[in-house]
């Protein structure tokens, strides 16, 4: 089964509007958000486009680091104090106060080595959507890319040009 053509659909930057409903007419067309992309320059939410939350594994990598820092501080704190062991007036040996800076301190560095690490994975991670580019975009263009079966090349265009928006076509799109 041959893949269905990529197409990328220009909208004027000021024209933040108009991309978000030609988003929701594309999904009317039927088309699925897996197989639809935003691109621009500027980092907008996915809120503002009415597209669904990106989710990342980075919040769970990052408290993942952060157990691991915790156990780590424990674990050396327990091991410090019982290979040297220092009896002071009827104080614990392990005593609350003296072992929170360490705790701390080591949480927080699993923690935001583990986050470096996260987004890092999340970088170089492959995406699945469509991949294509057009220079305008740089210029200032929001890009919608997407993937559109043939038989529904001429609702989109309808629906996408009534919004204003500027088809690039099919033999100018970059991969």
């Amino acid at each position: 089964m041959p893949e269905d053509p990529v197409h990328i659909a220009l909208f004027e930057e000021d024209r933040i509007d108009h991309a978000a409903e030609a988003l929701d007419r594309l999904r009317a067309l039927g088309i699925r958000d897996k197989d639809m992309s935003v691109l621009s320059g500027v980092p907008y939410s996915d809120k503002i486009l009415g597209r669904p939350m990106a989710w990342t594994r980075v919040p769970i990598i990052a408290l993942a680091g952060a157990g691991v820092g915790f156990a780590a501080s424990l674990a050396l704190i327990l091991i410090a104090n019982r290979q040297y062991p220092l009896v002071v007036g009827g104080f614990p040996y392990v005593a609350i106060p003296t072992i929170i800076p360490v705790t701390f301190e080591l949480t927080m560095l699993g923690l935001l080595i583990s986050t470096f690490l996260g987004v890092f994975v999340e970088m170089i991670s492959p995406t699945y959507g469509p991949k294509a580019y057009h220079p305008k975009i740089s210029d200032g263009y929001i890009g919608i890319v997407f993937t559109c079966p043939p038989k529904l090349d001429q609702p989109m265009h309808a629906a996408l040009t009534e919004l204003g928006a500027e088809l690039v076509h099919q033999s100018e799109v970059q991969p």
